[in-house]
């Protein structure tokens, strides 16, 4: 069942609440149920119209960190919101909640991740969104392009001039410590898809030369070479692998030739500038050997995706 719901006491909707544990585990923010524990709350699916559960209000709070969680009754099947650190994202990175707005039926928002603030003695996660409402208090904020909650919807600043539209959120990992044994922070994925050049000796066995995701690989007997042909007949051969628009591409260069092997083509390749595409798992050979050329290539649709810096020197060389 979908993990959001509205919190409903004594028959009104009062705020926001999000399952974090397959068992029905529920946080949201201490404020909304502060002064009322003894009240009848009940938990409403947002993607269930028309389901009310009952919700136990008894289980551990921290009302400084404004942080709460309860337990939602009956046997439903839960797909909680996983949760991780604000500090995981940069100033600028997109996020985006759903609540519970008084009057409505449910509303959405999306805004920036800002960074920190200090207020009423404590470290407060702090993001800008014009769409947050009353009633959204406990809402998640995810951050959108990792799907992790980094806070809950604590308080919104509406005065005019400095800080208009900036939302104070509670923090997961002040959540998480009130109930460390049943809840834990995910580390946010990397979103750096920046792909992978795999490079190997096949001379009967396979013996690996590189793993990289620098895409920029010349061939040749030069010291220069990234890659070093060992024979002395390739002394006058040299070629480059290389990027080219969405493609692993190879040139060959020099004035010895050398062969493409492929799934189901076999080509001989002279010197003439000439870029051939490359498929997974094709072979390049040459008189020091038939090199394998395995790659998974970065993802250029994702505009985060970055090259990693060079280290000193390719895994196994």
């Amino acid at each position: 069942m979908d993990a959001v719901g509205r919190l409903v006491r004594d028959g009104d909707g009062i705020g926001t609440a999000f399952v974090v544990s397959q068992d029905g585990l529920a946080a949201t923010v201490a404020h909304v149920l502060a002064g009322h524990r003894d009240a009848a709350w009940t938990f409403e699916p947002f993607a269930a119209p028309g389901v009310s559960l009952p919700v136990d209000t008894g289980l551990p709070s921290d009302e400084d960190a404004d942080v709460a969680l309860i337990q939602i009754g009956g046997t439903s099947v839960w797909h909680p919101l996983l949760l991780a650190r604000h500090g995981e994202v940069g100033p600028g990175d997109p996020v985006h909640l759903t609540g519970f707005a008084a009057g409505w039926d449910f509303d959405s928002g999306v805004g920036e991740y800002v960074g920190e603030v200090g207020a009423q003695g404590r470290v407060w996660a702090k993001v800008t969104c014009r769409q947050a409402q009353p009633g959204m208090s406990g809402a998640p904020v995810i951050a959108t392009e990792r799907q992790r909650v980094i806070g809950l919807v604590s308080e919104r600043l509406n005065a005019d001039g400095w800080n208009r539209d900036s939302v104070f959120l509670a923090r997961t990992d002040d959540l998480v410590a009130l109930a460390p044994d049943r809840i834990r922070l995910t580390p946010l994925p990397d979103r750096r898809r920046a792909g992978t050049l795999r490079l190997s000796w096949d001379r009967g066995t396979l013996t690996p030369i590189m793993e990289t995701d620098d895409f920029d690989v010349s061939i040749g007997r030069a010291d220069a070479n990234r890659l070093l042909l060992s024979d002395p007949r390739d002394s006058r051969f040299h070629g480059r692998l290389g990027l080219s628009g969405p493609h692993l591409v190879y040139e060959h260069l020099g004035s010895h030739p050398a062969h493409l092997l492929g799934a189901d083509r076999e080509l001989t390749l002279v010197a003439d500038r000439t870029s051939h595409v490359l498929s997974d798992k094709d072979r390049l050979r040459f008189a020091s050997g038939v090199l394998l050329v395995e790659f998974s290539l970065p993802d250029l649709h994702d505009p985060t995706a970055l090259r990693t810096e060079p280290a000193d020197g390719d895994a196994f060389r």
